[in-house]
């Protein structure tokens, strides 16, 4: 049996019809599930953890992979556990291997929000990858440019990497697509933590031009009044 077959069996046995349901419906039929909580994913991932420190980080790295590229949300959400392990330690071309299974799976905020603060993440110091992921913000795919936002909001906060973030927030907020602007105001939201004064000028310049949930997400930590000001000058 192989270690993926292994975990899927794991995951049914602990499988629910009715969580099932009602974790699709809340995705709106756009994530397909096994029926296993959270925890109970979280559980089976802690019982395989033995076992995947005696494998080779490359078949690490493989297994990683091959479970984020499967249908099932659990499924995908151990893969995400997997490499975020060695996320800091993958090879040089471990997001050309990456990138076609993010064109496949990350086509939800779900799937793409782990993938992006579990793994993206963590390779933002290499220069060749945090330029990769930027460059995602100018893709056709509004998934991945919602990528390519959130994996810098764990940064923002702390003023990291602003010249990057000035590139994937407009690109973001060029489609009129809800999760790829949302992204950016999640991301605009952190960002205005280190650089209050640079958010808020470029919110007056192009708020009235964000979707007006994008905007909220944007001035969510601003002081009141300051939040029903933009509210008010970006009608």
């Amino acid at each position: 049996m192989t270690l993926l077959k292994q975990l899927h069996d794991q995951l049914q046995t602990v499988a629910s019809p009715e969580r099932k349901a009602s974790a699709e419906a809340y995705f709106k039929n756009a994530v397909v599930f096994i029926g296993a909580s959270a925890p109970q994913t979280e559980q089976i991932f802690k019982d395989f953890l033995p076992t995947l420190k005696t494998i080779p980080i490359e078949a690490r790295f493989s297994l990683g992979i091959s479970l984020l590229d499967q249908d099932f949300f659990e499924l995908q959400s151990l893969g995400t556990m997997v490499l975020h392990r060695d996320s800091k330690k993958f090879a040089q071309d471990s997001l050309e291997i990456l990138e076609p299974i993010l064109d496949r799976r990350a086509t939800n905020w779900g799937t793409a929000d782990t993938i992006a603060g579990r793994i993206l993440r963590y390779r933002l110091p290499d220069a060749k990858d945090r330029a990769q992921i930027t460059a995602w913000s100018l893709q056709t795919n509004p998934w991945k440019r919602r990528l390519a936002c959130v994996a810098f909001v764990n940064e923002a906060r702390k003023g990291l990497y602003a010249e990057e973030i000035r590139k994937v927030v407009p690109a973001a907020l060029a489609l009129d697509h809800r999760f790829a602007q949302l992204g950016a105001g999640w991301l605009l939201r952190e960002r205005w933590r280190a650089a209050p004064t640079e958010v808020e000028d470029y919110l007056k310049q192009e708020g009235v031009n964000m979707r007006r949930e994008a905007l909220r997400y944007a001035i969510e930590k601003m002081p009141k009044d300051k939040q029903q000001w933009f509210l008010s000058y970006c009608k």
